[in-house]
């Protein structure tokens, strides 16, 4: 008879759930590649739940079963476990933890499930001051790399052929969908729940340069909508001929001209990101930090980027794209001023 697993802090046994809501689509959203890094990744996120419900932290208690439901999280409770891991753990360990736990957090912002009372900008800031946090950087920064290839998504569909005509499976109409999809994911950056719930009177059904909807936290904000993706709206919904008032509906034969879901639109990125062979954690979320950092290594200034990302603070802007911008202002002035050792010698 094997030995029965207990957690690491409590000693409890170790339930047969996940420890949080949603982390097996976390982890294969994440694309991790790697058996020991999604191993080590449930062990972070699986210690964190143990710490909170054995010390009682944020309303947490050991009465709670998994799943456990991220509501209860706090800014300040993430930095204090963060801390608890420098003074309990190897530092790489606590720095691998805290990339799984922020990683986490990401994921659920990126579905408007992050609870308001964690703020990523703070916790990017204050993990950013501590020298375990450079790894985590430099993955910021690798992943920054992958995103160059977001404009791709929308080159991939546009090249794809349109078939001249419409059949049963609705290929044409999906094509065009698909096309107009990906232009406004690139042309808002808006989040991709906030996408889908787009209707086509709020966007003047593809002549308007501006439309207004509801945010993160039910709070109306403007999406702006460039040329190229008013043509691509404009021509698919001249061949709609359902009277559903969402933009963007599904044209699966057993759909009924459905409301697209925010995870059908997922899988439309992730259709071209494995066509394409892109890294393969790219999903409709990195449309939105592309063009970010685009925007903010052009010059734009972070209040502009702020507003046009919809971030209530602009300590969330500043903190989600500084160390990456980083990066790139310290090369910038490196190629300019940099001196090799033997003209540091030259008199």
């Amino acid at each position: 008879m094997g030995h029965q697993r207990l957690l690491p802090i409590s000693q409890r046994p170790l339930p047969a759930a996940t420890a949080w809501l949603d982390e097996t689509s976390f982890l294969l959203e994440a694309g991790i590649g790697s058996l020991r890094t999604e191993t080590t990744y449930r062990s972070g996120l699986r210690l964190l739940a143990d710490w909170l419900q054995h010390f009682g932290k944020a309303g947490y208690s050991v009465a709670d079963s998994w799943p456990l439901f991220p509501a209860g999280l706090t800014t300040a409770v993430i930095l204090e476990f963060r801390n608890w891991l420098l003074a309990n753990r190897a530092r790489s360990t606590a720095a691998t933890y805290t990339a799984a736990i922020l990683s986490y957090l990401t994921y659920l912002d990126g579905r408007d499930l992050l609870p308001t009372t964690v703020q990523l900008g703070k916790l990017q800031r204050q993990i950013a001051r501590r020298k375990v946090e450079q790894n985590i950087a430099s993955g910021v920064i690798d992943l920054d790399q992958a995103r160059a290839d977001i404009p791709r998504i929308v080159t991939y569909y546009d090249a794809l052929p349109l078939p001249p005509e419409n059949d049963k499976y609705n290929r044409r109409l999906s094509l065009l969908r698909d096309r107009a999809l990906a232009h406004t994911l690139y042309a808002t950056a808006a989040r991709i729940s906030e996408v889908v719930s787009i209707n086509r009177s709020n966007i003047g059904y593809g002549r308007a340069a501006t439309g207004t909807i509801v945010g993160k936290g039910n709070k109306p904000r403007t999406i702006h909508l460039r040329d190229y993706a008013q043509s691509a709206i404009r021509v698919y919904l001249a061949e709609r001929t359902d009277g559903n008032p969402a933009l963007f509906v599904s044209h699966s034969r057993n759909a009924n001209n459905a409301r697209l879901s925010a995870t059908s639109a997922h899988n439309i990125v992730k259709k071209a990101v494995k066509a394409l062979g892109l890294h393969p954690s790219l999903s409709a979320h990195d449309f939105r930090h592309f063009r970010a950092t685009q925007l903010l290594r052009q010059g734009v200034p972070l209040e502009v980027v702020q507003e046009y990302l919809g971030h209530a603070d602009i300590s969330t802007t500043r903190g989600i794209y500084a160390p990456v911008l980083g990066v790139g202002i310290i090369s910038d002035w490196l190629d300019n001023l940099d001196v090799s050792p033997a003209e540091a010698l030259l008199p």
